[in-house]
């Protein structure tokens, strides 16, 4: 080697040890700004209520289609607290509106975020003068709820903003929120929001889900749901799950903070083996992506209130579309036990709240080579007994008879006439036969499914089923029919993944006095299949129905064990009801016949009451069905309408009084109807004002 080729690679070398410790330096450099900077960004926030009595909501919590924006703070029961400003900023909007966020207030802080402040009762008037502008407001718009109204009033840190209520949705209770740049809501307990909770969360089940015709769950395809228990604040399953092939978990749990009722957690992980599986916590959304609920929860188990239950899907079915940043998922949160070894395996779930507290479960499961027969095979009761099971992405047929058979069963797949398989059903029981078959897009279309076999005697036994099969594009949709009775319509991309549909009638619901059924109930697959954007059912009644305007498309919720009304779109030419739909699930047509109800009017009939003590007039007003026709209230003092007002949270009917009452005798009088157009029984109270 040449001295100046020495001399050379003598140089390289040193500026190549210089440049190496500058990026070290420089990926140190900034691995320290980053923790300061992420040190800073937690705040000193002014707590922004009078009280604390905990939260009855925590951010990220299930909301039907989406995910909760902000924490619920509670106010027990009552209106009127005082709400202050968290931190230094401008008044930037209030909003003043029947529903949603009813009474809100907008701040911008000089860091960038925007606080909230949702279902206020009234804003601050003596120092802000917010009170005046929104009755201002009104006057010139001529409505009572005028919406957005932008402003610019600097407030300071711990101020005197609003008072708590309860318009908009829900009963009382402070909504607070916090954004980033206006349109994404951050979880305020990650940037500085605090509660006293030394209460770690409770972990309820975990569900365990085979995926595929090659996966199994002691021995079946069936979901199955394992009950924890609490043993010395530890968690753990007493039973040991027997799984081989390809799987995926959902776990029950929730969080309470100061109060009885159920939150929605922090942050979930599941290792397996001690390896990090699956995680996420609810950091930030934005509103272009709240409306993904369906990916975080599942919607077949995940139900609000009375009580409060969340389902948490331990796997990520669209990483393009997850809601939350901070997710992660090997393999999609799929775990393919086929290329590990057989015997014990361990899965813990780690589950914490905002404040830290955690609470973990562990689990043993015994992975399998090859499935072992169902622990719970029954004996044959019948000659010859078929069925069919669903599964999405394959069908499984199983067979069971009392006789001695030659030879194992087989099933025969025939589409068109033609020949597509010829499958030997295999010994999965006690005179239990079973194969699978694998559905396929270009199998579009309804198969024949044929099992056979012969008896010992020489007797032939066979059984024939036809099978709709219904392949739905993520990107391009599609519609399943159950004939001209029923329709499901996904829109293009409406679907995160390719899906086979499909609606059958069922009988699986519980019937409803009052509410009687106008169509077959319909169960629309896969249940609780998740949404991007809505779908849509249709369902057509019968020719001799009269009064279409008593019909509505309800849904049935397995969980509460109740109907829900859903929609009543008429599309007279063809008889049929639409509704639009958040996932498949259970619908059906009923006629509402129950009338409303209305009681508890205020002042009461033969009441003596004080003018001074007497500030609104009220009644109840309740209907099961298709709910009360807000527009058909008429409340009338002494002959002459009052413009009162409708809160369905309390199914009650208001009117505040703007002056005392003169003195003697008064009448009040209300009226109402249900959307079907059933009408109440008229209410009347006579009353002495004194």
């Amino acid at each position: 080697m040449s001295l100046s080729h020495l001399i050379k690679l003598h140089f390289n070398k040193d500026i190549m040890k210089k440049i190496s410790i500058f990026i070290l330096f420089a990926i140190c450099f900034h691995l320290c700004s980053f923790t300061l900077i992420h040190a800073q960004t937690r705040y000193s926030w002014y707590y922004p209520l009078e009280i604390k009595a905990g939260l009855s909501s925590n951010f990220g919590e299930f909301r039907g289609d989406r995910v909760h924006t902000g924490i619920d703070l509670r106010t027990n029961g009552q209106n009127g607290y005082k709400v202050y400003a968290i931190d230094d900023g401008v008044i930037t909007r209030l909003a003043v509106q029947k529903y949603g966020f009813g009474n809100a207030l907008y701040i911008e802080h000089p860091n960038g975020l925007m606080s909230v402040y949702g279902h206020l009762e009234r804003f601050e008037n003596k120092t802000l003068g917010l009170q005046t502008l929104v009755r201002q407001q009104q006057q010139q718009r001529n409505n009572k709820y005028p919406g957005n109204i932008y402003l610019k009033k600097t407030v300071k840190r711990g101020q005197l903003i609003a008072y708590s209520g309860e318009s908009g949705y829900g009963l009382p209770h402070l909504h607070f929120e916090v954004r980033r740049g206006g349109d994404a809501p951050i979880d305020p307990f990650e940037y500085g929001f605090t509660y006293n909770d030394t209460t770690p969360p409770v972990i309820e089940s975990l569900m365990i889900e085979p995926i595929g015709s090659q996966s199994f769950l002691e021995g079946e395809h069936f979901l199955r749901q394992y009950s924890a228990q609490n043993e010395q604040g530890k968690y753990v399953f007493a039973h040991t799950p027997r799984i081989s092939g390809k799987v995926r978990f959902t776990a029950a749990t929730y969080d309470q903070i100061g109060a009885e009722n159920r939150c929605g957690v922090d942050a979930l992980t599941l290792t397996i083996n001690g390896e990090k599986f699956f995680t996420n916590q609810f950091d930030q959304v934005t509103y272009n992506s709240n409306q993904r609920g369906g990916l975080v929860y599942d919607y077949n188990w995940t139900r609000l209130s009375n009580p409060s239950q969340y389902f948490y899907r331990f796997y990520n079915l669209s990483p393009a579309h997850y809601p939350y940043r901070k997710v992660f998922a090997k393999n999609q949160g799929i775990w393919d036990t086929s290329n590990i070894a057989p015997g014990l395996h361990q899965l813990t779930l780690e589950i914490a709240d905002a404040m830290g507290n955690v609470s973990q479960a562990a689990m043993q499961v015994q992975v399998e080579a090859a499935p072992s027969s169902p622990a719970t095979s029954a004996q044959a009761a019948q000659e010859w007994f078929f069925e069919i099971r669903e599964f999405q992405g394959f069908l499984e047929v199983v067979c069971q008879t009392t006789h001695a058979l030659k030879a194992l069963p087989s099933l025969g797949v025939i589409k068109n006439n033609q020949s597509l398989a010829s499958v030997p059903l295999q010994a999965s029981g006690i005179q239990t036969f079973s194969a699978t078959y694998n559905l396929k897009p270009e199998l579009a279309g309804m198969l024949e499914l044929r099992v056979t076999a012969i008896t010992q005697s020489g007797q032939q036994l066979e059984e024939r089923r036809q099978v709709p099969v219904n392949p739905i594009s993520a990107s391009r949709g599609g519609t399943v029919s159950y004939g001209q009775k029923a329709l499901m319509t996904f829109p293009a991309g409406a679907l995160y993944e390719d899906i086979f549909a499909n609606i059958f009638p069922t009988t699986a619901y519980q019937a409803t006095e009052g509410l009687p059924l106008v169509s077959e109930v319909y169960d629309f697959r896969p249940a609780g299949c998740p949404l991007e954007k809505k779908g849509s059912i249709r369902i057509q009644y019968p020719a001799e129905v009269k009064d279409v305007k008593k019909l509505g498309i309800y849904w049935w919720d397995a969980i509460k064990q109740r109907w829900y009304f859903m929609d009543d779109r008429v599309e007279a030419k063809t008889r049929n009801l639409s509704a639009d739909i958040i996932y498949p699930s259970i619908y059906a047509i009923l006629q509402d016949t129950l009338y409303p109800v209305i009681s508890d009017l205020r002042p009461e009939h033969n009441a003596t009451v004080s003018a001074k003590a007497m500030t609104e007039l009220s009644a109840i007003i309740h209907d099961v069905g298709k709910g009360v026709d807000e527009n058909s209230i008429v409340m009338s003092l002494d002959g002459r309408p009052v413009a009162g007002e409708y809160d369905p949270d309390r199914d009650k009917f208001s009117f505040s009084l703007t002056k005392s009452l003169s003195a003697g005798k008064h009448t009040l009088t209300v009226q109402a109807k249900d959307k079907a157009g059933n009408p109440a029984k008229t209410r009347t109270a006579k009353f002495v004002v004194k």
